[in-house]
């Protein structure tokens, strides 16, 4: 991919993803960070989790940073494996984190479903990398990339467990008497949705830029009530909580 000049939609396009993927690596950093304070690992999984989820932005900011400084962008499949190649070790990392926040019943069987299926997608998505990568999908430029159905419905799934995994503890949260926690779980769900909504945007972002300017800015909101929910700054306290 040999590129000299970007439109002006892709370097807008290039410039937010940078910016939301600086952004989720610093939330990540910190959440993790609190592993070794606390020496819980649900932060350490937590933390690296939200910074393997946001890896398809990783793949157009480097792209974009290539072809700024060399003229040159990545390659087709160093794309697709950096935006990706590490979703589903991401998403068995969260089922970790997950069942390890509540006593499930069933915690082995959901951890061997969920990684099996992660385990089968990855396998499938490396095979066809190296084969015949059309069967994943096409990138159409340095920042962007249409995805087979086989992908798609990864994606999908992607969202649908976040959806449903960051409700079920924020609405667990709510319940709690501590106001604080309370606080945390609307945070969560906020994060949850926001992601969600940001994603699908992003799916139609090349029609407009106005489009793409409101995903990537519901993206990076995203990452910051995600932050707030795991480690809430004592000035959100102060603002939401009238006891702090």
């Amino acid at each position: 991919m040999i590129l000299t000049n970007l439109t002006e939609i892709e370097l807008i396009n290039g410039i937010f993803s940078i910016f939301f993927a600086i952004i989720s690596i610093v939330v990540g950093v910190k959440i993790v960070s609190k592993h070794f304070k606390y020496k819980e690992k649900t932060f350490l999984f937590v933390g690296l989790t939200w910074i393997g989820l946001v890896s398809m932005w990783y793949a157009s900011s480097i792209s974009v940073i290539m072809i700024l400084s060399t003229g040159k962008g990545i390659s087709d499949k160093l794309y697709m494996f950096i935006g990706n190649g590490l979703l589903s070790v991401t998403a068995f990392i969260w089922m970790i984190a997950f069942t390890k926040l509540f006593p499930l019943k069933h915690k082995k069987n959901i951890l061997l479903i969920s990684g099996i299926y992660f385990g089968l997608f990855e396998f499938f998505f490396i095979y066809y990398l190296f084969t015949d990568p059309s069967v994943l999908g096409e990138v159409l430029g340095p920042v962007d990339a249409v995805y087979s159905p086989l992908v798609t419905v990864f994606h999908i799934s992607l969202i649908l467990l976040i959806i449903v995994s960051g409700t079920i503890i924020g609405m667990i949260s709510l319940k709690s008497t501590d106001q604080e926690i309370k606080l945390k779980g609307k945070f969560l769900i906020i994060a949850a949705y926001s992601f969600a909504i940001g994603a699908a945007f992003e799916v139609i972002s090349h029609l407009s830029l106005i489009i793409l300017i409101i995903g990537r800015l519901i993206l990076i909101s995203s990452a910051i009530t995600f932050y707030c929910g795991w480690f809430l700054p004592n000035w959100i306290k102060k603002a939401f909580i009238k006891e702090v």
